[in-house]
């Protein structure tokens, strides 16, 4: 009989960011410099994005398609997200 160990948090992740591979991460980072709020969605690994208290988007932690990030990046800047189409944070406020 072996004893499975607990899953090992990845270096530079957090709780709030769980689920979402590097690219997400960095995404979340910028949405939160731009003055965007991210919370978690139902789903795990799927976040919720608000600008002033507005929802504006969902991200999918781990998207199935290398499209899914420039989509959510572009749903995010229509709807009035302070960000680069790279998914960077665009300056001041």
């Amino acid at each position: 009989m072996s004893t499975q160990q607990p899953p090992r948090p990845v270096p530079g992740t957090s709780r709030r960011t769980k689920g979402a591979n590097k690219q997400g991460r960095e995404l979340i980072k910028a949405i939160e410099a731009a003055g965007g709020e991210v919370r978690p969605s139902g789903c795990p690994g799927h976040f919720k994005v608000y600008l002033d208290d507005r929802y504006i988007g969902s991200l999918a932690g781990t998207p199935s398609d290398w499209r899914t990030f420039k989509n959510d990046i572009a749903r995010l800047r229509r709807n009035g997200l302070n960000i680069t189409s790279k998914g960077t944070f665009n300056g001041a406020v």
